[in-house]
């Protein structure tokens, strides 16, 4: 008598449930909203009012990419820094995401001894956006700093969210525009007689992402770049910031006092909501 065969047991099926419930409501909920970059969902999100600004009340957090920003002046001083903080933490969180997966894909090359077509074109791509020697010089450039660094550098730049810039164009840093063809913002006044300008971006993480950047191919910030490669302790690494403004050590200062007073640190253990990783696989 021939034995009945039996069905092939379906491996983790309440894991494969759950993706398929997750995708579900987020592509029901959020519909056009969703971007994917890699392993990670991010939700585009419009606001009308400080209170669709999403609460952030846990170290995990939700990927939420803001496309326009309001004026925080209206609000108490401390509300006003909560809000700025939940506004582009997440942001924050996923550019530094983006740079960690780069980092890992550059560290699984540089293990290579042959590389091709395809590796070469992307290594070429990274070298040249990053200004990098080499792959180890490539990779120091992809390693990031704490958020809390971040945070007190935005806080100070767009004077917690009230900066025109910042609300016109989601301009956080005050980057300068010397490219015509790209959306820019004339400020107000001049220098030697001309007009400045400075980036528009279409989104909180546009900005966010232009920042790490800056810092990742200036040559004034090889000393921090350096730096943060050695020590994640936010105090250490802000020394080397004295090159990012004209305020020199003064600049070093007021970061610290941001970071100190504000309690910023606290922030550099969030990371993104598993929940919005992997949840293709």
């Amino acid at each position: 008598m021939t034995p009945l065969k039996r069905r092939p047991k379906i491996k983790n099926i309440k894991t494969i449930i759950t993706i398929v419930l997750l995708l579900l409501f987020f592509f029901s909920y959020f519909g056009n909203n969703i971007v994917e970059y890699g392993d990670v969902i991010i939700i585009k999100k419009s606001i009308e009012t400080v209170e669709d600004i999403e609460s952030i009340d846990s170290k995990f957090v939700k990927p939420i990419d803001y496309s326009n920003v309001l004026s925080l002046s209206n609000l108490s001083v401390q509300e006003k820094k909560q809000k700025f903080i939940e506004l582009i933490l997440p942001a924050i969180l996923i550019s530094k995401y983006k740079c960690k997966q780069e980092l890992m894909k550059i560290d699984v090359l540089s293990k290579k001894k042959k590389f091709t077509q395809q590796e070469q074109e992307y290594l070429a791509k990274m070298m040249k956006t990053y200004r990098a020697k080499d792959i180890l010089d490539l990779k120091s450039r992809l390693v990031t700093h704490p958020t809390s660094v971040v945070l007190a550098q935005a806080s100070i730049e767009s004077g917690w969210g009230t900066s025109r810039f910042f609300i016109e164009g989601r301009n956080i840093f005050g980057v300068w525009s010397f490219h015509e063809d790209e959306p820019r913002i004339q400020t107000k006044g001049t220098r030697n007689g001309k007009y400045m300008y400075v980036k528009k971006y279409e989104t909180i993480s546009g900005s966010i992402d232009d920042y790490f950047k800056t810092l990742a191919r200036g040559e004034v910030f090889a000393d921090f770049r350096r730096n943060r490669t050695i020590t994640q302790n936010p105090y250490e690494i802000i020394k080397d910031l004295d090159t990012y403004c004209e305020l020199g050590e003064k600049y070093v200062d007021k970061l610290k006092d941001q970071i100190s007073h504000n309690k910023l640190e606290q922030y550099d253990n969030y990371e993104i909501d598993s929940k919005y990783l992997n949840i293709q696989k």
